[in-house]
């Protein structure tokens, strides 16, 4: 019986084939962007929360009332009383900021105290060059922004008016966002952002990790100008970080409720041309059960069928993302991750299941002779 239910439904789906087309084009458009909008939101959260993981950080501080790390501000003076405190073991500063380049996109540029411990806790690669010797007026750039510039080991970049400094290495992270950066020394980036003396963020180690909430209440009562959290709650704290977060969450609501309006719509007409044809199959002995089935099953076969072609199709949408929105490509992923293609298909499940129940169930409540009559 399901097999006779499945080309039932399927003759049905390809008998009415231009509103089957514009039906699967309208739900695989607005899977597409879901995909495309989750992907960055997604990727963008997943490298800052993975990063914090990974580092052998206990403690983050930054300026209370910044919103972001490039709005924190901590002057070198807070920063010397902060890492004297009982119970720290090390420390490393950052500074980050952005900076246009050539009158065009702007670039991230991360002032670090330590490069070589930077980069080992980002997992960054020197592809080509060496890596950076705290010298003044020298950088290192990612490979994405190398690529997006044309730039090469031994070229000059000038980031503030009449310096132009030397570029000694390019290198790669898996951390996607920070591959279009610029990484200098904390002092060439003070300069370059006009704070002397400032850093945005600063990360301690602990002697005892066992302590590390007894030295951020001890942080944050004796600097109330300062926010001393625990490492892993630092996404939290970040504003874009919450609001691509938010923002994707939105979309994957109005997404779902914009392609149940679109499949209600298409069963709402299916059901109200073929009540003469559900009349007759209910006087040759299909159950209720049985004809909404047929009704539910198209749903799916049209769901689900536009929910993967949505999915395929934001491949080559990221990739053109990727090359002609520079600005951007930091936070957009190479390809939509396999858990979000079995997100893609939970939510078509549920839309064509949801969009099309309601109608069959209402279609299939009239009177048979009634329904056998209409025309």
């Amino acid at each position: 019986m399901g097999a006779i239910i499945f080309r039932y439904a399927f003759r049905n789906v390809i008998r009415t084939p231009l509103r089957s087309f514009f039906t699967l084009f309208s739900v695989a458009l607005i899977i597409m962007l879901y995909t495309v909008l989750t992907s960055i939101g997604n990727s963008f959260t997943q490298q800052i929360s993975t990063v914090i993981k990974q580092q052998d950080i206990d403690v983050v501080v930054q300026a209370k009332y910044a919103s972001t790390p490039v709005t924190s501000i901590i002057n070198d003076t807070t920063v010397d009383s902060i890492i004297h405190l009982d119970g720290i073991h090390a420390y490393d500063s950052m500074l980050i900021g952005r900076k246009r380049l050539y009158g065009k996109s702007s670039v991230f540029i991360l002032g670090v105290s330590n490069f070589t411990v930077f980069a080992q806790r980002l997992g960054f690669n020197i592809i080509k060059g060496r890596a950076l010797h705290n010298t003044a007026l020298e950088i290192v750039v990612g490979n994405k922004m190398a690529g997006i510039y044309h730039l090469n080991v031994g070229d000059e970049v000038e980031l503030s008016s009449g310096k132009k400094y030397l570029i000694v290495g390019i290198y790669s992270s898996w951390l996607n966002f920070l591959n279009s950066g610029v990484i200098c020394s904390l002092k060439d980036a003070q300069h370059l952002m006009n704070k002397p003396d400032k850093t945005s963020l600063l990360f301690l180690t602990l002697d005892d990790t066992t302590r590390t909430n007894e030295i951020v209440q001890k942080i944050n009562k004796q600097f109330p100008e300062m926010r001393a959290i625990e490492s892993q709650q630092l996404p939290d704290y970040m504003g874009p970080i919450k609001n691509i977060f938010y923002f994707s969450k939105i979309v994957s609501i109005m997404t779902l409720f914009i392609a149940i309006a679109v499949l209600l719509n298409t069963f709402i007409m299916a059901i109200s041309e073929r009540t003469r044809e559900i009349g007759i199959l209910s006087a040759m002995g299909w159950s209720r059960f049985m004809i909404v089935s047929i009704f539910l099953v198209e749903a799916l076969l049209l769901s689900l069928g536009g929910g993967i072609i949505g999915y395929l199709c934001s491949y080559p949408v990221m990739t053109v993302l990727l090359s002609k929105f520079a600005n951007i490509s930091m936070y957009i992923p190479e390809a939509p991750s396999l858990a979000i293609f079995f997100n893609v298909l939970e939510m078509s499940l549920f839309i064509g299941l949801f969009s099309a129940l309601f109608p069959a169930l209402y279609g299939t409540r009239i009177n048979i002779s009634k329904a056998i009559r209409h025309e």
